[in-house]
């Protein structure tokens, strides 16, 4: 039996929709929505900060709740899976904040480790993907935390790390362009974060990215228009390190006005894509990995066809 079910993901920088055709408690899906809506949670963070999402960040998400569920209702969703991410976890008053969503919109959105988040952020990914046989890593570079899930000796790990491409853009950037200084600060920030991480990785592995960095420099690098990205396009497409790293070189001497220019860039995202990319190319650097696989498919589709 075919029903519609709907997947809400709410970040540190962005909040997404799906909705989807399923066919039986395991089969596939068809997406028939996607939606995007940039709510910019991190720019109230700062480490060492009070982490709390004000009121003018309560509004944002509300709105955009309120539409995601205005079209729930137009294609008669009964089942939706909603969870928050990224920094939500770290704020004090989180439990409020979700809690007065839900009173607004009857839609029940739940907090999930970091964990949990890399475990079907992966599901997601190597499912669209057909991935089998290989040995593989997932990252999903997010707003304020990067996930990981990956095999390690025949069993799959899941890691979440707190390096995001608009955390680290909020805590280190107050330049424009960046200056050496900034930047050689975050790319302290993320080899400590990735070491003591203490992923123990097979020698030979498929890597896979997913998120809105990675889906952006696959637009960027393979001249997809920014409001035509979709898995469609973008799942399975390849990115080289020397590829990622000569376009961060260009992005890194453009001021956020010269930045919109770019093909491929979309505009909500100029002011983080340079910390993103850092991130993108160092953790491609721990790996030890020359290219990754790119995927927009996961947490949302990883919701849908969790078991």
């Amino acid at each position: 039996m075919k029903q519609l079910v709907a997947s809400i993901d709410l970040g540190s920088h962005t909040a997404r929709l799906l909705i989807a055709q399923q066919s039986g408690p395991s089969g596939g899906l068809r997406p028939l929505v996607r939606k995007r809506a940039y709510i910019r949670l991190a720019e109230g963070f700062e480490r060492g900060g009070k982490r709390i999402i004000g009121t003018d960040a309560s509004a944002r998400v509300l709105e955009v709740i309120q539409g995601f569920s205005s079209l729930i209702a137009d294609f008669n969703v009964r089942q939706v899976y909603g969870v928050a991410t990224g920094i939500i976890r770290d704020a004090i008053n989180r439990d409020q904040f979700l809690d007065y969503i839900y009173e607004k919109t009857n839609i029940r959105i739940v907090l999930i480790s970091g964990e949990r988040e890399a475990l079907l952020s992966g599901k997601g990914a190597l499912s669209a993907l057909n991935m089998k046989g290989n040995p593989f890593l997932v990252f999903d570079l997010g707003g304020g935390t990067t996930e990981f899930f990956y095999e390690n000796r025949g069993k799959a790990e899941a890691k979440s790390v707190p390096l995001g491409a608009a955390a680290l853009t909020r805590e280190f950037i107050r330049s424009d362009p960046p200056d050496e200084t900034e930047l050689d600060a975050i790319s302290k920030e993320i080899d400590q974060h990735l070491k003591s991480a203490h992923m123990e990785l097979a020698k030979e592995h498929v890597v896979i990215g997913t998120g809105g960095t990675v889906t952006t420099l696959a637009s960027m690098l393979h001249r997809i228009p920014s409001d035509d990205i979709s898995p469609e396009r973008v799942n399975g497409l390849t990115l080289t390190l020397p590829q990622i790293a000569t376009c961060f070189e260009e992005m890194r001497n453009l001021n956020i006005e010269e930045r919109m220019g770019l093909p491929g860039l979309d505009p909500e995202r100029v002011n983080v894509i340079v910390a993103g990319a850092l991130v993108v190319i160092e953790i491609m650097k721990y790996l030890g990995a020359f290219e990754l696989i790119v995927s927009m498919s996961d947490l949302l589709e990883g919701l849908l066809i969790d078991d």
